[in-house]
């Protein structure tokens, strides 16, 4: 009896019985001098999403200062059409749905920074839900939020604008022009 749960038990791991899928959607945009990429992982069975990984990566390509040379206080050639980071002057979209609206003001790392906190800094004490920022420093700045559907409430799904149905999250990002496999 024992060596046939077995058989089972291992045919059930073999199979796949009992194990997620995982969808990922990812996108890549510029702004000025700013490169972000996102991915989001989603984990599910069947339709219901388990789990979900968000991953926003940002770097500034800027090497000089503003509108200034090499040595950071001359201007080197005037004549290249150099954008200087400020999107079409100074007002330019938006890189992906945390940067979202039109920005006023020359995008940089600080300020992408104070829209991640302002958004999910209320969100911190919520059980299901985790923020992890894997580099932060002048030029690079990647936080991964993690969503555990296990763990949060109907509520908490809403207010994220999320869904526990698989086939609503991938048609939603696929709707907003991610790459979805």
């Amino acid at each position: 009896m024992k060596k046939a749960l077995l058989l089972i038990a291992v045919i059930a791991v073999l199979s796949g019985c009992g194990t997620n899928d995982t969808l990922t959607c990812t996108t890549e945009n510029s702004l000025g001098n700013i490169s972000s990429s996102t991915t989001y992982k989603i984990d599910y069975r069947d339709n219901d999403v388990k789990m979900m990984t968000v991953t926003y990566e940002y770097k500034d390509g800027h090497t000089d200062g503003v509108g200034t040379g090499t040595d950071g206080t001359t201007e080197d050639d005037d004549t290249t059409n150099e954008d200087n980071g400020a999107v079409g002057g100074i007002v330019g979209e938006a890189l992906d749905d945390v940067v979202t609206g039109v920005t006023n003001t020359v995008l940089d790392l600080a300020d992408i920074r104070t829209r991640h906190n302002t958004r999910f800094g209320n969100y911190t004490n919520i059980e299901g839900f985790n923020t992890s920022i894997d580099t932060d420093n002048d030029d690079d700045y990647k936080v991964t939020y993690t969503y555990d559907f296990n763990k949060l409430s109907d509520d908490d799904i809403n207010t994220f604008g999320i869904s526990r149905d698989f086939d609503t999250m991938q048609s939603m990002y696929a709707n907003r022009g991610l790459t979805c496999r």
